[in-house]
């Protein structure tokens, strides 16, 4: 099987680039750890944000490597060639700002319905501001980053649809953290009066952005398709939190497992993000279409995922028993912590095959673009998939 594998070219280059971005996305979970760890004290000032934290960076997340998804995509059919001007890049950035900014503002009203209910005081001016504010300043940044990775990858020989999901959603990570607390410190310095009229002043300008972008017919669909699922998926990621942790909380008795969580799921959805991406690809340029049983091209990507799921998850693995070790967590062995993530993984990469299989190939089918819908669908999913797997796993072995 290995000569087999490595010789088939589109494989072997698949497993790479997969690989790649993968490990680097596992190690960059890290630095997030470090980020939420370093800025914890500051959330004395306002707890409330703890609960916008899942859905921004979410949301982020999915509107980016969507972005990076139809980048790819426009690459692969030769809608788009580097160097060249292109009204599909003024579409596409346009859209992303308008989806950005409409988004912050919902999560932020999301945040504080779900803070309120939590019986935290805090103001929906504040949140909605803290979460525009922090909307502003990351998508700038995101959409850089995201031309940067899609377009150098793709000259440089290598398929955008690999690298763009793992490192977008990494990215956006990285980058949401500190500007959810930086715009929260300015936030919290301004009077009610100069917050009110900022709050309103964004409010038409985001409306205003979303009239502006619906008169072009790319950025139209776009936004058409895109809306409608980010409001779900960010309803998911605001609730999904609580609802998981109020169900295996009084199962936990070995807390380093949750040392694990966060890049367990993380890179489940990566995975799900390069498959949507790569199928979304596939399905524009005629390789694949809709079939009840997944073709060849599909199962060969299959077999890619679990084959880097064979080095990521136990690396997860070993983190998470460093992480309990060194903040003096109750923790299973090494070996167990391994063996649970790895089993774990790859259940979560056999469910994820076919689900991203299956909603890129039927929202083609339905005549809406996979770029727009797959990745925010497969991320959200993750949260709930993910954690049911892990800690499934942990408890049907009995590793108690």
């Amino acid at each position: 099987m290995n000569v087999w594998l490595f010789k088939n070219r589109q494989i072997a280059r698949d497993l790479k680039e997969s690989l790649f971005s993968l490990t680097f996305c596992t190690f960059g979970d890290l630095i997030t750890g470090v980020t939420i760890g370093y800025f914890t004290g500051s959330l004395n000032a306002l707890p409330a944000l703890i609960v916008l934290i899942p859905p921004a960076i979410g949301m982020r997340g999915n509107i980016f490597a969507s972005l990076g998804s139809r980048l790819g995509t426009y690459l692969h059919t030769g809608e788009l060639v580097i160097g060249e001007k292109s009204h599909i890049l003024k579409d596409n950035i346009n859209v992303s700002f308008a989806l950005t900014f409409s988004m912050s503002i919902y999560i932020g009203f999301l945040a504080w319905i779900i803070a309120r209910h939590l019986g935290m005081e805090v103001d929906i001016i504040d949140l909605s501001l803290i979460s525009l504010l922090a909307g502003i300043f990351s998508a700038f940044l995101m959409i850089f980053f995201t031309f940067f990775i899609a377009f150098l990858s793709y000259k440089k020989g290598w398929n955008p649809d690999n690298l763009t999901a793992p490192l977008i959603t990494l990215a956006g990570d990285i980058i949401t953290l500190p500007l959810l607390f930086f715009s929260m410190e300015i936030v919290l310095l301004l009077g009610e009066e100069i917050k009110f009229a900022m709050f309103l002043v964004f409010v038409a300008a985001v409306f205003a952005n979303l009239a502006l972008s619906i008169k072009h017919k790319t950025s139209k669909r776009i936004i058409l398709e895109s809306l409608p699922v980010l409001a779900i998926c960010g309803l998911l990621s605001s609730f999904s939190g609580s609802i998981l942790g109020a169900k295996f909380e009084g199962l936990m008795e070995v807390a380093a497992i949750l040392t694990i969580i966060p890049a367990f799921l993380e890179d489940g959805g990566a995975i799900g993000g390069i498959l949507a991406a790569r199928f979304s690809s596939a399905l524009h340029i005629g390789e694949i279409g809709y079939e009840k049983i997944p073709p060849r091209k599909a199962l060969d990507m299959f077999l890619v995922m679990h084959i880097v799921g064979l080095f990521i998850f136990p690396l997860i693995g070993i983190f998470g028993y460093i992480a309990g070790h060194f903040m003096g967590l109750e923790s299973y062995s090494l070996i167990r912590m391994v063996i649970i993530s790895l089993i774990a993984g790859e259940i979560v990469i056999l469910i994820v095959n076919f689900l991203s299989f299956y909603v890129s190939t039927i929202a083609f089918k339905l005549g809406i673009n996979p770029d727009n819908v797959a990745i925010p669908i497969l991320t959200s999913l993750m949260d709930f998939i993910g954690v049911v797997c892990l800690i499934g796993v942990a408890f049907i072995l009995n590793f108690g």
